[in-house]
């Protein structure tokens, strides 16, 4: 009886070292689905005929013509308004209309200045994502359109067939550990049933995270207030005629900016005039307290009365031819 429940032990050891083996390199492939990226709304499904040759034969079966493939939408929308708080509604709305709900937003900017701006991330339903997505485009002036799909269908499939493995070797093992007469037999089931029930709880963890994005795609839409809209057309008149205007706008919000500025400053100014002023007047009170000096008139020269006989200086005799 113990000859038998040991090699009966071995051989669910060996499947579970076989278990452990796969998940490991399954668990690379699960984390690198098939990507595809398309731009300006041109949805190009992905065949995920690559996809499909790693198969094993009996993972391939489970794939008939019949069954839908599990493909994950993603799409981002970057658009241009100049009425925001009209467009942001519409925007909400079209999200309400498909079921959808916010995950994340983010919004800022000033009304005064036009310059508004909101970010939002929509869990759309899938059934629901190309209504919601069109909805959304004509909300707005759109100005980046990209939608990416996730062919998730062959990663899906090895995930199914590796949990039913693991399944059936729980099962095994409890049948095995209820027959189990030993201690350390009963231990060794025990420690490779808790092996086997780590990896079902992982593999069914990495299911719940794509049913949740087969079942809602995700939409980022970026909301930008602007006072111009982009042209569509990108010729030189166009983009002249843009760049004049968007000059103009810049030079006049420039004027406003700088007449802003000065009417913050205006009391700083008021406190410096008052504080110059008050110290120009204290300044000429002092002077005017300040004792002045008397005025000296300057001195006479003593010039001598004629016929007083002061002595006269003669001239210093002079030598030369002329003497």
């Amino acid at each position: 009886m113990k000859r038998a429940m040991s090699l009966l032990l071995a051989a669910a050891l060996c499947a579970g070292l076989l278990a452990g083996c796969g998940a490991s390199s399954g668990g690379t492939a699960a984390a690198m689905p098939n990507s595809t990226t398309v731009e300006e709304g041109s949805l190009d499904f992905a065949t995920g005929e690559a996809a499909d040759a790693g198969l094993s034969g009996t993972e391939a079966d489970r794939l008939s013509p019949n069954d839908g493939r599990k493909i994950i939408y993603n799409a981002s929308l970057e658009m241009e308004t100049e009425e925001f708080d009209a467009t942001r509604d519409k925007l909400l709305k079209a999200a309400s209309d498909a079921d959808a709900w916010v995950q994340g937003s983010d919004e800022g900017g000033s009304a005064e200045n036009g310059s508004r701006w909101v970010r939002y991330t929509f869990r759309v339903p899938s059934e629901s994502y190309a209504d919601f997505l069109n909805d959304a485009s004509a909300a707005g002036s759109v100005t980046y359109k990209s939608e990416t799909t996730e062919d998730v269908t062959a990663d899906y499939v090895d995930l199914e067939a590796r949990l039913e493995s693991l399944r059936t070797q729980e099962a095994r093992l409890l049948e095995l550990a209820g027959q189990a007469g030993d201690l350390a037999d009963l231990l060794a089931i025990e420690e490779q049933l808790a092996q086997v029930r780590y990896e079902i709880e992982s593999y069914t963890g990495q299911q719940r995270v794509y049913d949740s994005l087969l079942a809602y795609s995700t939409v980022d839409v970026s909301l930008d207030e602007v006072r111009l809209l982009t042209p569509v057309s990108n010729n030189f008149g166009s983009r002249a005629v843009t760049a004049f205007k968007e000059s103009w706008h810049n030079f006049a919000n420039g004027v406003q900016d700088v007449a802003i500025g000065i009417i913050y400053l205006l009391p700083v100014l008021l406190v410096l005039v008052v504080i110059v002023l008050v110290v120009f007047v204290i300044l000429r009170a002092a002077r005017r307290r300040r004792p002045q000096k008397p005025i000296q008139p300057p001195p006479v020269p003593h010039v001598p009365a004629p016929g007083s006989g002061a002595a006269t200086e003669k001239p210093a005799p002079k030598y030369g031819p002329e003497a």
